[in-house]
């Protein structure tokens, strides 16, 4: 099955060292994308969403596992092998001021990638960088020669978005990119998003802590808690029937006038989040799960598929 993915991970283990402690953000998570599609990637603060992301795009890469680009284990290739590849795989990161250099104005922003690549026609790199800042709806004349301190925060991420797209990439990491903006500000950004994937082709990994925008924007979601994978199918399945108590908590948490789903609401997320540091043995969610037993504490339970296309990874899946 996984010939299908454009995108395949396989086991993935991401650690880190933090103050003389060793530690996994990531640990054992096994997922694919297809061609063309938009995989949500949510889950609370510190779940390990944005270490999956950087992985992918080997900044660090994995730990341990593989990731798997059109076929090709990313971690295998050599720095040269990797520089091609990265050019059909791109971030947009969660702060869209900070990730842009204060000192350069957005023409020398956007013409680097060009010039990273090879591109030595001052033409080409002209025209290209035009297209971009099309592709995003901001003028090129009133754009280019300017610095980041002059655009706002949505200009910002708009210009990311034109970075991301300037060397045609066929993949992109979206990491948390409207949690920084205003509720309008963010409307535009996920409308934007949705053309350029419908017009370049784009596949694309969503990673955001907001399950109502992830809802509006992917075709399947996947739900991470405390580095590990806990729920993934179709979007309206997740949130319509979600098979995991956490899946639930998190759905029930979600702002709404409409309370369209009386019964998730009725569900709330109790207790505090673990630490990273010291995991609980067997289930992680087992802690701040009202379904748990001893079962829980003792196995780890493994993903599987319960409903077509819908896998859970839980002893007491809920029931419809």
């Amino acid at each position: 099955m996984t010939e299908q993915y454009l995108l395949d991970l396989q086991d993935v283990t991401v650690e880190y060292d933090y103050q003389g402690q060793h530690f996994a953000a990531v640990e054992g998570v096994s997922f694919g994308i297809l061609k063309g599609e938009t995989l949500g990637l949510v889950g609370e603060s510190g779940c390990g969403k944005s270490s999956i992301g950087k992985s992918i795009i080997q900044l660090p890469p994995p730990t341990k596992g593989k990731i798997l680009f059109e076929g090709k284990q990313l971690s295998n290739l050599s720095n040269r092998a990797l520089q091609r590849m990265r050019h059909n795989m791109q971030i947009i990161f969660q702060d869209p001021v900070a990730s842009l250099n204060p000192r350069r104005k957005v023409r020398n922003i956007l013409s680097e990638p060009l010039i990273i690549s090879g591109v030595k026609e001052k033409k080409q790199i002209e025209e290209r960088v035009r297209f971009v800042l099309n592709a995003v709806n901001m003028n090129p004349d009133t754009t280019v020669d300017k610095r980041p301190h002059e655009f706002s925060g949505g200009q910002c991420q708009r210009i990311c978005i034109a970075r991301a797209l300037i060397l045609e990439p066929k993949f992109i990491v979206c990491d948390e990119p409207v949690s920084s903006l205003d509720v309008s500000i963010q409307a535009q950004i996920l409308n934007l998003l949705e053309d350029l994937k419908r017009k370049h082709d784009l596949t694309l990994l969503f990673i955001s802590h907001d399950l109502a925008v992830v809802k509006n924007i992917s075709d399947r979601v996947a739900v991470m808690y405390l580095g590990k994978l806990c729920e993934i199918g179709a979007s309206m399945e997740i949130y319509e029937k979600p098979l995991h108590p956490y899946t639930h908590g998190l759905i029930g948490s979600v702002p709404s006038i409409l309370y369209e789903n009386k019964k998730i609401r009725e569900t709330e997320l109790i207790g505090e989040i673990p630490s990273l540091m010291n995991p609980p043995s067997g289930c992680r969610f087992r802690t701040r799960c009202s379904r748990s037993e001893e079962k829980c504490e003792n196995h780890e339970p493994d993903l599987r598929e319960i409903r077509k296309g819908q896998f859970v990874a839980c002893h007491f899946p809920l029931e419809y």
